[in-house]
């Protein structure tokens, strides 16, 4: 039973029910109990135009009532008045300081948007009493090791990105607001930049492509973080219990390398294409990135009853949605 339907029925509900009982306060109770069963929430959305927040918004916008908007969120008054104003259910964060090697050169303004960004939207969900969605990072560990991360896990980030980004985490776990924080990685979308849009415009005018092949992890669509997130806000709304910090990535884990050999051969752009597995350390940047960002999601899938798919699943989805509106 698909969420409309699942509404629509909602709505048959009240509707249902106003024809049978004739008691105020009863038929209060009975909307109560149905707008409790099906939650039509009010959302209030930052950073709607990146990769997650464009997912979210083409997902959400039929199903609540939403409102995407733009803000400088690295000001509190500017924060709290637009929350204010809405008086939202639920707040999702999806705005960030994601330029990783830039973060090294602009520490405070990954800074401002990264934590103290969180920080305030986080002092007005609690005031408001509104859940708060955050998108963290698999940049906040060390990469050590060859084991999947957990939720339990101390964080230990290599760089200002990784360092700011779990800075906010804290902020809002520590706020006392309702949360949920999602720990995620190698996010593409359909808007913006992203590593598979790179290698496809790499292999237009490359024959050889060196991509990075020591550091492992999973590539994450911002269609399934977005459909995964509001499954769990939808059930986390009327249940504190649901509430708190969860990794959430696909099944499978692969290399950089692998991830883009992968590209090229499910896009049959050309076979004459090669790519050539290097090490991070014949690869300088200015800021250092985990070779382990495996995450382990079993906290998510037996809280809320999601299987994510194989990550290859969703980049051949990917790659054919894109392939046929010829947006890549």
């Amino acid at each position: 039973m698909t969420i409309n339907i699942v509404r629509l029925f909602a709505t048959k509900l009240v509707l249902f029910g106003q024809t049978l009982l004739n008691d105020d306060m009863t038929l209060s109770y009975f909307k109560l109990l149905v707008k409790e069963l099906f939650p039509i929430m009010k959302i209030l959305l930052f950073g709607h135009r990146g990769q997650v927040g464009n997912a979210i918004e083409k997902r959400s916008k039929s199903q609540h009532t939403l409102l995407p908007i733009s803000c400088d969120i690295t000001d509190y008054q500017t924060v709290e008045t637009n929350i204010r104003s809405f008086r939202p259910d639920v707040i999702i964060n999806c705005a960030a300081y994601t330029h990783v090697d830039d973060a090294e050169m602009h520490k405070d303004k990954a800074f401002a948007v990264n934590a103290l960004a969180p920080q305030y939207i986080a002092q007005c969900a609690k005031n408001f009493n509104s859940l708060f969605v955050h998108f963290s990072t698999d940049y906040v560990f060390d990469g050590l090791g060859y084991t999947p991360w957990t939720e339990e896990d101390t964080p230990a980030p290599l760089n200002t990105y990784g360092s700011t980004k779990l800075e906010g985490d804290l902020q809002i776990i520590n706020s006392g607001c309702r949360y949920l924080v999602i720990r995620t990685s190698w996010i593409y979308g359909q808007v913006g930049n992203n590593f598979i849009k790179s290698i496809l415009e790499q292999a237009k005018t490359k024959n050889n492509i060196k991509v990075v092949c020591d550091q492992i992890g999973a590539p994450t669509s911002a269609s399934f973080l977005a459909d995964s997130v509001l499954s769990m806000v939808e059930a986390a709304i009327t249940n504190d219990n649901l509430l708190g910090l969860y990794n959430v990535v696909p099944q499978g884990e692969t290399s950089w390398a692998d991830y883009a050999q992968f590209i090229i051969q499910t896009s049959e752009l050309s076979s004459s294409v090669q790519i050539t597995p290097i090490l991070s350390s014949h690869y300088p940047k200015s800021a250092k990135r985990p070779l382990n960002s495996r995450l382990n999601t079993e906290k998510f899938q037996k809280t809320f009853g999601i299987h994510p798919p194989n990550w290859k699943q969703d980049v051949i989805k990917f790659l054919y949605n894109q392939d046929e509106k010829n947006e890549v």
